[in-house]
């Protein structure tokens, strides 16, 4: 499953992943993943939840990103859910670009039965269709 947070620049989208990933966290059974772009949530988050700061590991495009998702989930069969925060920050590009992370992060979901929840900097009505659908 893909779940979308979305919402202009300034919105609270961060808040509201950071809350949702420490309330997801107090039932979860398997690992909680959250990366970011920097190791500014240390503190926001629950220990429990296993923060990654992306900048580390050189990752410049979304095929990268795929691939370091993949990394994990093969390190970690215990993985639950992966909560992605500033993808575009990350890759410095626009939301409407992201298809091919989207897809990828879809096929991996099904296949390693994982769950991600993604921040996206859009409005509802602007939200590219390959977005959009995940949207409840």
């Amino acid at each position: 499953m893909i779940q979308i947070i979305y919402g202009a620049k300034g919105s609270g989208k961060t808040k509201q992943i950071v809350n949702l990933a420490n309330e997801t966290a107090k039932t979860a059974k398997g690992v909680m993943v959250y990366i970011d772009r920097s190791n500014n949530r240390i503190h926001d988050l629950q220990r429990s939840i296993r923060l990654v700061d992306a900048s580390h590991y050189g990752l410049a495009s979304q095929q990268d990103i795929l691939s370091f998702v993949k990394g994990m989930l093969a390190a970690n069969f215990d993985i639950e859910k992966v909560f992605i925060d500033g993808v575009t920050r990350l890759l410095d590009c626009n939301v409407a670009e992201l298809s091919v992370l989207y897809n990828g992060l879809e096929q991996i979901s099904k296949e390693f039965n994982v769950d991600f929840i993604i921040t996206a900097s859009s409005a509802k009505e602007t939200l590219p269709d390959f977005i959009a659908k995940y949207v409840s």
